[in-house]
């Protein structure tokens, strides 16, 4: 579950407000009473072990743990088989109910058992798809009866493509319009959703991600409803809404926050679920905003594989156990009730977390603490796999023709914190950019000194080559960390915006009306990084066809 994370914005007093919030204040104005902290991660506990250690368990600050059902018959945690047209065997699931039964739990009270979009190897169309709802209202069952709160849902597709209409083959496509798809994926959702209330009225899903991440494919394809990778997702959850009992809780778990260390990038992705999802991408706004909450995801050893895991010395690690606990703060604030903690170089259960971070947890009820300043990026953009130009440009030369290949050196950049820069005219042919630094494109920022998380501009002249005329000119970008904003000799060329999602995905604009032919031409770039390392971190090219 690596992907990266997210955006902007509460007003400017709500936000002083909050920070003056102490433990002492009273419960009804204190942002973390009645908010849930929920683990999940690789150590996911299976419904025996949670029986044998619940009292180990709960000695760790959590209110609760996402739990999974191993199949005595096949092995393994059943959830992982949700999305398929082999229906469970009550053989598979119906022991876990006496566990979950016999499990004395004391403060764990909010359990989700595990579930997940996988392995996704049948159609929306497919007669058998019923299966779903089936298994579904299965692991429901275990939920309801086990005493747990409900199900964690897992949609990302793990390779299946199952939301992705544009990646399909051409016979589907041929059979099926994207509005056809929506539609039936939107049935398919009030399928699954009354099937599982048919087992738990009521329920509370707790999904990773939610639809949320179709309106992130949805800015980034320029307003194309079919979207991306996840372009679908949100009518399943509209079909969700439509069918499902009056007291069923949807959160979009916000997995897009894992690596979130501002506050301002929280309630952003509060406004980005319960507003501009709703307004943009939502089929049934009403029905929407009548289940869906906001949650989020932070992710204790984020960027591990990178950065590796240091216990030894937290400084090295993406989060020290001050900036957890802040971020953990800033999330529960945020949130309506649920974040969840993942995490893969560790464990929970049985415990061989740092004692700090462990705290953190507790800590994080209390308010952000100092907080963590971002530190030196060990990461160098040229060590990511997949760095090569030959690797990057490959799908667009092999319908365009590399005409430019921009200097790496010699760009302009300036942070815009206050995102005033547009407001300023920072994109204007004739603005003065004497004064702002100089920094080198195919490197992240923090690899040039900028340890900053946020907006930022990067402006460069450049002399077009001679061209043929009756040619179509584009600007090719091997990837910028994480959204940008073009403008060429200040016109608006278009945007790169998947959230942090985009942060290595290389896109295309047409810059035709906007290039001057055999002259110079001013570009520049606003780029928003929410995240992790930023900025331009690889070519621009100059292309034709």
């Amino acid at each position: 579950m690596n992907v990266k994370s997210q955006i902007l914005a509460v007003v400017v007093g709500t936000i002083a407000f909050s920070l003056t919030i102490t433990v002492a204040t009273p419960a009804a104005r204190n942002p973390y009473t009645g908010k849930k902290l929920i683990e999940y991660g690789g150590d996911v506990p299976d419904t025996e072990y949670v029986r044998q250690h619940a009292g180990e368990m709960e000695k760790v600050p959590f209110d609760g743990v996402v739990i999974s059902v191993h199949s005595k018959i096949k092995g393994g945690a059943i959830g992982w088989y949700m999305f398929s047209r082999n229906r469970f065997a009550p053989e598979e699931y119906e022991h876990a109910i006496p566990d979950l039964k016999a499990t004395k739990f004391k403060r764990f009270t909010d359990n989700f058992i595990q579930t997940l979009a996988s392995p996704g190897d049948l159609d929306w169309f497919d007669p058998q798809w019923a299966s779903v709802a089936y298994n579904g209202a299965c692991l429901a069952r275990v939920a309801k009866q086990g005493g747990c709160k409900g199900i964690m849902f897992d949609p990302e597709d793990y390779g299946s493509g199952i939301w992705n209409y544009n990646a399909w083959s051409e016979e589907r496509l041929a059979a099926h319009t994207f509005n056809d798809y929506r539609a039936k994926v939107r049935q398919r959702g009030r399928e699954f959703i009354r099937a599982v209330n048919k087992e738990y009225p009521d329920i509370t899903i707790l999904s990773l991600v939610g639809p949320s991440l179709s309106y992130c494919d949805y800015e980034s394809a320029g307003g194309l409803k079919s979207g991306g990778r996840y372009g679908l997702l949100s009518s399943f959850f509209d079909g969700i809404c439509e069918a499902a009992t009056p007291g069923t809780i949807i959160v979009d778990g916000y997995e897009q926050s894992y690596a979130f260390r501002e506050q301002r990038f929280f309630w952003d992705g509060r406004e980005r679920i319960l507003r501009l999802t709703k307004k943009t991408i939502s089929l049934n706004p009403k029905a929407y905003a009548k289940h869906i909450r906001v949650g989020f995801g932070v992710w204790a050893d984020c960027q591990s594989g990178e950065l590796g895991w240091h216990p030894e010395d937290f400084s090295k690690n993406y989060y020290t156990s001050a900036g957890f606990r802040a971020s953990l703060a800033y999330a529960l604030e945020a949130s309506n009730k649920y974040v969840w903690v993942y995490s893969e170089r560790f464990h929970w259960w049985p415990l061989n977390a740092p004692t700090a971070y462990v705290k953190a947890l507790a800590l994080a009820r209390t308010g952000p603490g100092p907080g963590q300043k971002k530190g030196p990026w060990a990461v160098k953009a040229a060590d990511i796999p997949g760095y090569p130009d030959e690797r990057i440009f490959a799908d667009m030369r092999k319908t365009m023709t590399e005409v430019l290949d921009l200097p790496k050196e010699g760009w302009r950049f300036n942070r815009d914190e206050r995102n005033l820069g547009q407001q300023l005219g920072w994109y204007k042919e004739d603005f003065d950019d004497s004064a702002w630094r100089t920094i080198s494109i195919g490197k992240f920022w923090e690899e040039q000194g900028e340890y900053y998380d946020g907006r930022a501009w990067y402006r460069r002249k450049f002399i077009s080559p001679p061209l043929v005329n009756g040619k179509r000119m584009f600007l090719g970008f091997g990837a910028v960390d994480e959204s940008a904003w073009v403008r060429l000799n200040g016109r608006f060329i278009g945007a790169h915006d998947l959230g942090p999602l985009g942060w290595d995905i290389p896109f295309v604009l047409e810059v035709t009306h906007a290039l001057r032919n055999n002259a110079e031409n001013t570009l520049a770039v606003q780029v928003y990084d929410r995240a992790m390392a930023g900025g331009i971190w690889k070519s621009v090219k100059l292309l034709v066809k």
